[in-house]
């Protein structure tokens, strides 16, 4: 028995092809994967740590050990740094546990007394710092690691400018 063929319009099997995508749609947000959470705790660590360069760098302007106009550009920067790093960071990014998504608050600094001791607790700040920021280079994704790279050379060349003499 030969099967009766019926006409299908074109704008049918035009309008069917273009819906089928959309049925694979959902509307649920899918799981993270555990780089997207990864990069949270290394955007987290890097504010954390900027934080406590400028809280370092404010409690060395107060002890007055070194002149506010060497120090007030070097702070500056880790201001700008900061709200850099604050605009990536989207609050309950990572509120799930595990995720590192809680942004601490800055640890208390106090630096040393005398001019040379403060240089050196500066100085050995930033090297770190620098350093810190090469490794997370390493776990972000290109964008954060461009970021993270720019910050830890800045930091990196405090470190040789707080070596020089004023």
């Amino acid at each position: 028995m030969p099967h009766a063929s019926v006409p299908v319009a074109r704008r049918a099997v035009l309008g069917a092809g273009l819906a089928l995508p959309l049925a694979a749609c959902a509307p649920r947000e899918p799981e993270r994967p555990a780089a997207v959470r990864a990069e949270v705790t290394v955007l987290v660590g890097a504010i954390a740590a900027e934080q406590d360069l400028v809280a370092l760098y404010e409690a060395a302007r107060t002890a007055g050990a070194l002149p506010a106009a060497r120090l007030d550009p070097v702070l500056d920067h880790h201001r700008a740094h900061l709200a850099a790093l604050r605009k990536l960071y989207v609050p309950g990014s990572g509120s799930r546990a595990g995720e590192g998504g809680a942004v601490p608050s800055p640890s208390p600094a106090t630096v040393p007394s005398g001019r040379s001791r403060v240089l050196a607790e500066l100085r050995a700040a930033e090297a770190r710092a620098a350093r810190d920021r090469l490794a997370e280079v390493a776990r972000a994704d290109p964008g954060l690691a461009q970021v993270l790279a720019s910050i830890g050379a800045c930091e990196a060349g405090h470190a040789a400018v707080l070596g020089s003499p004023a």
